[in-house]
């Protein structure tokens, strides 16, 4: 092969796998869209299945482990809760 045409394959190499990790950032990208709009669709229901009621809903995340202490405020939570029976999952 000669020098021009090995240098020419070359380039032509580094454009398509320029290409393939463009096209592989565009669809991680697509699918982590998609992952937020399932989570926004799915916290919608589950505020909808406890009457809106954000307080509720915020104990029944403490109760489930997965709300942080830095989110308390967005569901009008305060820092303790004796008088919630952890024991105790319903959001119906």
């Amino acid at each position: 092969m000669s020098k021009p045409n090995l240098n020419n394959l070359l380039q032509q190499k580094a454009e398509l796998e320029a290409r393939i990790q463009q096209t592989k950032n565009r669809e991680i990208a697509e699918e982590r869209k998609r992952d937020t709009r399932r989570k926004i669709l799915a916290g919608a229901y589950v505020i909808k299945l406890a009457d809106n009621d954000l307080k509720k809903l915020g104990k029944e995340l403490i109760a489930a482990g997965m709300l942080e202490p830095r989110d308390y405020t967005l569901f009008g939570v305060a820092n303790d809760f004796n008088d919630f029976d952890s024991n105790r999952l319903a959001l119906i």
